[in-house]
């Protein structure tokens, strides 16, 4: 029966989990909620200007870091099929995330099991269904998938075949982690114990100094690409870590709402019993696995060496916590698949596999609810933004001055950039976008005007306002004098 087993996860388990990851999503996909955020607009925007043979986008406009071109290119594919669509780019995001989590299944493959052979498909499937990464599969937000991505296929490299000596991996393992910490350095916390790890059990210096060698010519070829970017955005995230009752007490917090997955930037939503309960359970997981893996570690009673290594690497995602000046939800987002790696260790001590099965069956089932249940996942008004994007259509209004910072690129991406829009600040991520808008204001007011958030009393009705759903307006034409009163910089930079 085991060797049935054994033979029907090796042949069908690697099917299932993409299967799954699609499936799982596919609430979603199909919501009338289905909206990309501002910053997904910016990289759905970057694939459509390089679909278009405009430009090379390597990095998230306006930053010198959050590099994005992989993300582009699988939009790009989609594109093809689907055009500049919000459905490509999720189904885009979905497909580099679904190769990522099954590469962090032949991770635990290759770390092999002693006595539960079903622990990596039922932890994978964990992870799978779990609400932390439900809106993250999908999200395009420059480098964040690249990185999550890349971290897997790395982790897959550091731990298969552990006997042997082959220079072209340690060539490939430096390329992937320059490329990770150009993208989203947060994963290489959690890698950098599996890379020491790697390395002392290579027990060879060509090797190290191979690996060193592919990270520095491909640092070098970054340093080129990067020379004459923008760094319009480029906040301090590092500071000195904060440590008293009331800071440990706003991570537990943030921690919290992370494995919620009802977030969006700074804004939490109020999720079903069930996923607040999947959060509180996995937060309870990743301590009682710490201390556990730690007692076994002390009592030398660990039947993997890999033990104290994965618990370093939890302790190295949670420690970068303390240092990040201002710390949002989607900073944990390493943490889920680390985390779960050393929660499967643990597991694995436990003798009574039908029982360790058992209570990962029923949570997996309680995340199957949960993700079904993001479905009414919701941060933004779709109709009111779908609206206010037509009437612009229909009022031949082809650029406008916004006073969303992220509502602008929301109207460039579903206009497909039939109204330019802008911001206030006369310096943004994309500075042609501000020179067509500023350019239009003066040789075509008549297809110009100015969109913002709607409230009473700001202008009285008349032909030039239109009003979507009370949320949005609309005036045009609109004069300098109106642009300057709402604080918007006409001044060239």
């Amino acid at each position: 029966m085991k060797s049935i087993s054994i033979n029907w996860i090796s042949k069908y388990a690697i099917f299932i989990i993409i299967l799954l990851s699609i499936v799982s999503r596919m609430p979603q996909l199909f919501s009338e909620h289905l909206i990309l955020d501002g910053d997904e607009c910016i990289v759905g925007l970057m694939a459509k200007h390089f679909l278009e043979s405009k430009e090379v986008p390597f990095f998230f406009y306006g930053q010198s870091y959050g590099f994005s071109f992989i993300e582009v290119l699988f939009i790009r594919v989609f594109y093809f099929f689907l055009g500049p669509t919000e459905m490509a780019v999720k189904l885009a995001m979905l497909s580099m995330w679904t190769i990522g989590v099954v590469f962090f299944y032949k991770t635990l493959k290759a770390i092999g099991f002693k006595y539960n052979v079903w622990i990596p498909l039922l932890i994978t499937l964990l992870f799978i269904f779990s609400p932390s990464f439900a809106a993250w599969s999908m999200k395009a937000r420059g480098g964040y998938m690249t990185s999550f991505l890349l971290s897997s296929i790395v982790s897959y490299l550091l731990l298969q075949e552990k006997s042997s000596i082959k220079l072209s991996r340690a060539v490939l393992i430096g390329f992937l982690l320059v490329i990770i910490y150009q993208s989203q350095a947060l994963w290489l916390a959690g890698l950098a114990p599996f890379i020491a790890y790697h390395l002392y059990q290579k027990k060879s210096v060509r090797y190290g100094l191979t690996m060193g060698g592919g990270i520095l010519v491909t640092a070098i070829g970054f340093y080129m690409i990067k020379l004459g970017l923008s760094d319009f955005w480029s906040p301090k995230v590092l500071g000195w870590p904060t440590l008293s009752v009331e800071s440990f007490i706003s991570i537990l917090d943030k921690m919290y709402i992370h494995f919620t997955g009802f977030y969006y930037l700074g804004d939490t939503m109020t999720p079903n019993f069930i996923t607040r309960l999947l959060s509180m359970v996995m937060m309870a997981a990743i301590f009682i696995a710490i201390l556990v893996s730690a007692f076994f570690i002390y009592k030398k009673k660990q039947t993997n060496s890999l033990l104290p290594i994965s618990l370093i690497s939890v302790l190295f995602s949670l420690g970068y916590i303390l240092l990040i000046s201002w710390l949002g939800p989607r900073y944990f987002l390493p943490l889920t698949g680390f985390a779960l790696i050393l929660f499967s260790l643990v597991m694995d001590q436990i003798k009574r596999k039908t029982i360790v099965n058992t209570i990962l069956g029923v949570w997996i089932l309680m995340g199957v609810y949960s993700l079904y249940d993001f479905k009414n996942f919701a941060f933004e008004d779709k109709a009111s933004l779908t609206q206010l994007v037509a009437k612009l259509e229909e009022r031949k209004i082809s650029h406008v001055f916004c006073e969303g910072a992220l509502l602008q690129w929301q109207i460039n991406f579903y206009s497909n950039e039939k109204t330019i829009a802008r911001y206030t600040s006369n310096v943004d991520r994309y500075p042609k976008y501000i020179a067509a808008v500023d350019s239009a204001q003066i040789h075509s007011p008549n297809q110009t005007g100015i969109v913002g958030y709607y409230y009473e009393g700001l202008i009285k009705p008349s032909k030039d306002f239109s009003e979507i759903n009370k949320r949005y307006y609309i005036l045009s034409p609109v004069s300098k004098e109106f642009l300057e009163y709402r604080n918007f910089d006409l001044t060239r930079p």
